[in-house]
């Protein structure tokens, strides 16, 4: 009975280390700059490539790997001087393959549209300017 239990106890850690392990792109933080078409694109990529942290929630589920955070999107923005200037190649790179490119870039075209507060983005969402959690709150100095 007890090395039932046993086998069991082990059956089931193997079976949620088997679903939560994360698949192979999630745990690189390669995210295919090198497909980027432009060198601003690239530089762009590769700074949010650098500033991605390893989490272990996804939405609401146990799913490591490595994400742009809020966080990572502000150093994007500040370390690679995002501007307005750079929404073509942030609409380039929002047609990646890798979701976590996609977004990111996605993310960065938002955060340009609201930094005027003049943008469509509702006073709720972090992208806006009146928010307390606001992206660049303090801006980049910090």
């Amino acid at each position: 009975m007890r090395l039932l239990s046993i086998f069991t106890l082990t059956a089931l850690l193997a079976l949620a280390a088997a679903l939560c392990w994360p698949g192979d792109y999630m745990m690189s933080k390669d995210i295919g700059c090198a497909k980027a078409s432009n060198a601003r694109g690239k530089e762009i990529c590769a700074a949010l490539s650098e500033s991605m942290e390893w989490t272990w929630m996804g939405h609401a589920i146990v799913s490591p790997g490595w994400r742009v955070t809020w966080e990572g999107l502000r150093e994007t923005y500040c370390k690679a001087h995002v501007t307005a200037a750079d929404i073509p190649a942030l609409k380039e790179l929002a047609k990646a393959t890798d979701w976590r490119l996609e977004s990111g870039a996605g993310n960065l075209i938002t955060l340009i549209e609201n930094a005027s507060g003049k943008g469509a983005e509702p006073e709720n969402s972090v992208f806006h300017p009146k928010n307390e959690q606001y992206v660049l709150k303090g801006g980049c100095g910090e």
